[in-house]
């Protein structure tokens, strides 16, 4: 998909990252129980500048992986989100 994604304009560049983001995002909704895919899902949303997204899931990641919450928070904070 990267592949593909440098071929296209910058527009449509943004738009395929950002529906690759929201995907990511709608498949943890279903199945939140995936620490990781949720840290990966905070960095995407930091280095697009949505902060206040990346907030959300962390929050969405404690509540479903309480286990996780050193792991989580330590990558929240790793990616500046405190």
């Amino acid at each position: 998909e990267m592949a593909a994604a440098s071929q296209l304009p910058p527009g449509q560049q943004e738009a395929m990252v950002l529906g690759m983001v929201d995907g990511l995002a709608a498949k943890l909704e279903a199945d939140p129980k995936q620490p990781d895919r949720w840290i990966m899902l905070i960095r995407s949303r930091m280095q697009l500048g949505q902060t206040a997204q990346a907030r959300q899931a962390l929050d969405k990641a404690l509540a479903a992986n309480p286990q996780a919450r050193d792991q989580l928070t330590a990558a929240a904070k790793a990616l500046g989100l405190n």
